[in-house]
């Protein structure tokens, strides 16, 4: 699995994989897709991330975390003034400020050592917050989890971001492949308890799902994100209220 399954920390919610979860219509597409991208990583990314984190020094790896983080930051500026959120704004430009300056272009977080709060937004999260439905969740190929809505992220990023300055393919190569292999080094602690799951695929899919909804309203939803069939997604909205936006807030994780 690639950025997109590393940068939701899957066991943050202790979510319970649902039999049946009304958010994956595609379901028999993305469990044929997440076995191919289980046997990539399996073969290839797994054993990788296992010896950059073994042979690289942890000073280095931290360097390199921070460069892709501070590239976070930047992105997460439009995020939060598409949303009007000028505080979480004016945090992640200043993080970009000092740790590009101070910080060597990103290599050293000075940021958060004075400290200037990190914010993680999003324009999936942006799209969420102005009411566009989640959409379909996707199991994309080399890549990971996704929904139709969260996917104008890494597609933002792919058509404006930093490796348009980079003009030389083996330079490309090398940036994508030190991403890659750096994000995948950060889920390595949580791959013996994916791996223990019954259900592995729906265990990422839920917690995944749940994460986001605990994004887009900023760490306090209004109520826990029903899963189930479209009827448990009505019955959780009707105790708390029988109008139309509680109702409508359940299709936006």
């Amino acid at each position: 699995m690639l950025r997109r399954l590393i940068v939701f920390p899957l066991l943050l919610l202790g979510a319970c994989a649902t039999p049946q979860n009304n958010y994956d219509p595609l379901e028999p597409v993305n469990r044929p897709i997440y076995k191919m991208n289980k046997a990539v990583d399996d073969a290839v990314l797994r054993p990788v991330a296992k010896g950059y984190v073994r042979f690289v020094p942890p000073p280095l790896r931290k360097g390199v975390d921070n460069f892709f983080e501070n590239i976070d930051d930047l992105f997460s500026i439009p995020a939060a003034l598409l949303q009007g959120k000028a505080t979480p704004a004016s945090k992640s430009f200043g993080r970009v400020l000092v740790n590009s300056t101070m910080g060597v272009g990103g290599l050293i977080d000075w940021a958060s050592d004075l400290p200037i709060e990190k914010q993680n937004e999003d324009l999936g999260q942006t799209l969420g917050y102005w009411g566009l439905p989640t959409g379909p969740y996707l199991m994309v190929p080399f890549y990971g989890p996704t929904t139709l809505r969260d996917s104008v992220e890494p597609l933002s990023r792919f058509i404006w971001g930093p490796i348009d300055y980079v003009d030389d393919l083996a330079g490309q190569i090398t940036y994508y492949s030190v991403y890659i292999v750096n994000a995948r080094a950060q889920i390595l602690p949580l791959d013996k308890i994916i791996d223990e799951q019954v259900d592995p695929y729906a265990f990422i899919r839920d917690s995944y799902l749940q994460r986001r909804w605990f994004k887009i309203h900023d760490g306090n939803p209004p109520f826990p994100l029903p899963m189930g069939s479209a009827d448990d997604l009505d019955a959780a909205a009707e105790p708390l209220s029988a109008s139309a936006p509680v109702a409508a807030a359940a299709e936006n994780p």
